[in-house]
């Protein structure tokens, strides 16, 4: 059975399962090169079907994830809108519209915007209007347009398509990707975003075959409190929240503490549900005036603060209620891996499992499983769908590509050839303290590089993260970078007492000594919490195979590992990618670039 997953509104993607598998999932800000992309993922869809030579008739079911789609999402205001841009709409649209009852719409605001790339869905059949100004009319023609859009692109009949709850998706796309050995266990699935068909968060439990849903509300609003508050620090809130986390740890309990009063007074629990402060109208003004006053690292630690605050509470009742200790958790505040770490070190946690890309990316994986549960029963799905121990779902390298790379003038004139099967020559070239590209197998799924798409360094040398920072990933200077783990060295290195599954960069944890002495350049500088990937020989060979290399040349069982691309833009697709984006402009950024089986060294 083929069942092809689609999500089309921001981080849209596109995936093929066959009988219950994972066989390929891509996000096409992979293939477009536009970081965040909403609309329907026409290039993903063509480029799975054509890889596994299918057409539209050999699909049994079209799944969508996200049953009301919002105009803006499809429009690309996501992708394209600047940190200004937010600003300005919440200022001169959102504000007047709740506080001075003003009659505003969005064109007023933005009279000249239009998306900046092509998209799949026409841009000319969607109007440019956001929530408040949208009727039930408007969202049943976006909803037919989808719908027609998507059987004309396949051929195919419309009753093949199907819509699914957006925050279904999320809790089933957590909950399957899991190990099989949770299946006969109670499972809590906790899902919390800033917003899916009219509902911010999710409860559901899976037990005994059956799927129940606790919760499906509006209250928990943290997603959109943590965008608000990276908003007001400058940045954008599309793309930077991981930012503000990674600025939190520096904030004292002195210039934390009255911001963190500020959002916990926001936002409160009760039982399992939320209660919103009844002053805030807003998010954007409330918090602005009670905030202005407060310095930039006070806000970061505050808001982290109040999230780990109030998801603890929240998971504890949870848990207390529905009588489990077993936890998955999706969705995108499901990305902030330093409340997940908190999380993990309550005692009412057992297990806690986050997905390889928790956020809306993974939604077209979810509608699948979806699908096959409410078609044929959960307990068929729980037998049928097989959960996944990687998360190299991509494509490989073809030779076209290949042979378009290596006769690049910029390969040809500044670089020589060595073949390097057994890594042992880029292990040396590590070890010498260079930095490495590296471009293997398949592609990963998700916001983290998993070293098959990875930049590369020894952990140890502090001095590689201003390095990397400077020449190539223009990252602001107090963001962490994270280690690749050999899985026998683990230990040595990461405080996991639980055993909690991190082979997704998704969850963080306290580095022991010899990690604070090996990692240095690969941990947080601050707190020393580690983000790590544990690799193993069963998971990725290749790649288990250089850390073992490097392992016998510096005694040091792991590598930093950042993703292969610059700021702003999408990890590497192909191989070409490298030459137009990275070093185009500037071949001093890197001496040594791994593709496929062969070492290419800068003369």
């Amino acid at each position: 059975m083929y069942i092809l997953g689609i999500n089309d509104t921001h981080d849209s993607s596109a995936c093929l399962i066959k009988d219950g598998k994972i066989v390929m999932a891509l996000a096409e800000e992979r293939i477009t090169r536009t970081k965040n992309i909403s609309s329907l993922p026409t290039n993903s869809i063509k480029h799975i079907l054509n890889t596994f030579n299918l057409n539209g008739e050999d699909l049994d079911i079209v799944a969508v994830a996200t049953k009301e789609a919002h105009h803006l999402n499809l429009l690309n205001i996501p992708a394209d809108f600047t940190t200004q841009d937010w600003r300005k709409f919440h200022e001169e649209y959102y504000v007047p519209i709740i506080y001075d009852n003003k009659k505003i719409k969005i064109r007023d605001v933005f009279p000249k915007y239009k998306p900046s790339v092509k998209l799949g869905y026409s841009s000319k059949k969607i109007r440019f209007i956001s929530n408040l100004e949208c009727t039930a009319l408007d969202h049943k023609k976006l909803y037919e347009l989808r719908k027609n859009s998507i059987a004309k692109l396949l051929k195919i009949n419309e009753s093949k398509i199907k819509f699914f709850d957006h925050h279904k998706c999320h809790a089933l796309y957590g909950y399957y990707c899991n190990p099989k050995k949770l299946r006969n266990k109670k499972v809590i699935i906790v899902t919390a975003d800033s917003g899916g068909d009219r509902v911010y968060n999710s409860v559901s439990t899976i037990e005994n075959g059956k799927y129940n849903l606790i919760l499906n509300d509006r209250s928990n609003i943290i997603g959109q409190i943590y965008q608000t508050a990276t908003i007001l620090l400058g940045m954008n809130p599309t793309r930077h929240p991981y930012k503000v986390m990674g600025l939190a740890p520096y904030a004292s309990e002195y210039q934390k503490k009255h911001a963190r009063e500020v959002f916990l007074d926001s936002l409160k629990l009760k039982k399992l549900k939320f209660i919103k402060n009844k002053n805030m109208k807003d998010h954007y003004h409330y918090f602005k005036e009670r905030l202005k006053d407060i310095r930039f690292d006070g806000i970061a630690g505050g808001v982290q603060d109040f999230v780990e605050i109030r998801l603890v509470e929240w998971f504890k009742n949870l848990s207390k209620e529905l009588k489990s200790e077993n936890f998955v958790f999706s969705g995108g505040v499901a990305n902030n891996v330093k409340a997940n770490k908190v999380l993990i070190e309550q005692k009412f946690v057992k297990s806690l499992f986050i997905p390889p890309g928790p956020g809306d990316e993974s939604l077209s994986i979810g509608a699948c499983y979806a699908a096959i549960m409410e078609i044929y029963g959960t307990k068929f799905a729980s037998k049928y769908i097989a959960p996944s121990k990687t998360a190299y779902w991509g494509d490989e390298i073809n030779k076209r590509e290949l042979k378009k790379f290596k006769s690049n003038k910029i390969i040809k004139n500044y670089f020589k050839l060595k073949k390097d099967i057994n890594l042992q020559h880029t292990a040396r070239a590590l070890a010498n303290g260079h930095i490495v590209f590296f471009f293997y197998g398949k592609m990963e799924f998700g916001q983290r590089a998993l070293g098959h798409r990875s930049i590369l360094s020894d952990p140890s040398k502090i001095e590689q993260v201003q390095k990397i920072n400077d020449s190539i990933k223009k990252r602001d200077f107090w963001m962490p970078f994270t280690p690749s783990i050999l899985s026998e060295d683990y230990n040595k290195y990461v405080i996991n007492k639980k055993k909690i599954s991190s082979d997704f960069m998704t969850v963080c944890f306290d580095s022991t000594p010899l990690g604070k002495k090996h990692f240095k350049a690969a941990i947080h500088p601050y707190d020393y919490t580690i983000r790590p990937q544990r690799v193993s020989k069963l998971t990725c060979a290749k790649y288990y195979q250089l850390l073992r290399q490097f392992k016998k040349l510096t005694g040091i069982g792991g590598l930093l590992n950042t993703s292969l691309n610059i700021h702003d833009k999408p990890i590497i697709h192909k191989p070409t990618d490298i030459l137009k984006e990275i070093l185009k402009d500037d071949l001093n950024k890197v001496k040594y670039l791994y593709v496929e089986d062969t070492l290419y060294e800068k003369k």
